[in-house]
């Protein structure tokens, strides 16, 4: 027994020193993890990222990208790239929040309905800075520069029926994770269901959701309404980022050069794989819509009002979600004016 446990505490340890140099001359190792399958812009955009980091290092490193989900679910990552298990990780900010309640800042009512350069500067300004301090000290990790977009998320349905967000009533919605948005969908009447992406197919197939909280590119990459998928309520509940994280022992352990190198490897790619985002998003939607996805856009007014009827629950959901008062008023102040 005692053998067994000495045994299990060595395997931890070398587990946990992976990423960092066994001596002078060491290769470093490097992966790099992702939940979306190899078909989605994200998993492209991080494979290139894979590919400068190598390139940039040399024989100073090697790095392995897996994408997929074969490393870790993004509902584990985050803690995954705290222990040393990975290196660096892609999770989208909305899986944050159970560790950084701060993040779900971005899915309180303030940021329903903005637009792409609205949430933009949301993520790149005051709001953003503050968020990853927050980031950094609550998962024991390092932020490694500006967030990669997603794209708008919105309500999808299998009611082809579907006429307007009251629809959703009574109905179970998935969300990919985030407190925030389940406080979101729960105040419109729905009931979140929160279910891993690699698990999606099967739930939707079974109907045991009648919606979920998702973008066009996931949709489509997924494909999701081969599934089921039939409408969408095209309303931008929330803008989704995601956040280039390293584990901070791993990365207090490289050389500051390797540091910038890979830091400059992301900022490089950043500005076009943005665009790559916003493009691969219309694109997705032009495909669902020529495979029969119905699109019910709704009108400014229409936004206008769901969004007041949310900003009225605001400070309560803060409260609930353990938003603190200072992020709170810094999301206020960015976004006043804003929305539809």
């Amino acid at each position: 027994m005692v053998r067994r446990l000495l045994a299990g505490a060595l395997s931890l340890l070398l587990l946990s020193t992976a990423g960092a140099q066994a001596g002078p001359g060491a290769r470093i190792r490097i992966r790099i993890s992702v939940e979306n399958p190899p078909t989605h812009f994200q998993a492209q955009v991080a494979r290139t990222f894979a590919d400068r980091v190598a390139a940039r290092l040399g024989d100073r490193v090697s790095v392995e990208f897996y994408d997929g989900a074969r490393l870790f679910r993004d509902t584990d990552v985050i803690g995954a790239v705290s222990r040393g298990a990975v290196e660096i990780a892609l999770p989208g900010i909305w899986q944050f929040d159970r560790m950084v309640p701060d993040t779900a800042a971005l899915m309180l009512p303030s940021a329903y309905g903005l637009s792409i350069e609205q949430a933009r500067r949301l993520a790149d300004g005051p709001l953003g800075a503050a968020l990853n301090a927050r980031i950094e000290a609550g998962t024991r990790g390092k932020v490694l520069g500006r967030w990669l977009d997603l794209g708008h998320a919105h309500l999808f349905s299998l009611d082809r029926r579907l006429r307007g967000i009251d629809d959703f009533r009574g109905k179970r919605v998935r969300v990919a994770g985030g407190r925030g948005n389940e406080e979101r969908i729960r105040t419109l009447g729905a009931v979140p269901v929160s279910i891993p992406s690699p698990d999606l197919d099967s739930y939707l197939r079974r109907r045991l959701v009648d919606g979920i909280l998702t973008t066009y590119e996931t949709v489509d990459s997924a494909g999701m309404d081969s599934a089921g998928i039939a409408a969408v309520y095209e309303d931008a509940e929330y803008y989704p980022f995601y956040v280039p994280i390293a584990g901070e022992a791993f990365w207090n352990g490289l050389d500051p050069d390797i540091r910038r190198e890979i830091q400059a490897a992301w900022e490089d790619l950043l500005p076009a794989a943005r665009e790559t985002a916003l493009r691969a998003q219309e694109a997705a939607k032009a495909r669902l819509a020529g495979r029969g996805l119905r699109i019910r856009v709704p009108s400014k007014a229409e936004r206008a009002a769901v969004r007041d009827s949310l900003l009225r629950t605001e400070e309560d959901a803060a409260r609930r979600l353990g938003v603190s008062g200072e992020i709170l008023a810094l999301l206020r102040e960015e976004t006043r004016g804003a929305g539809p």
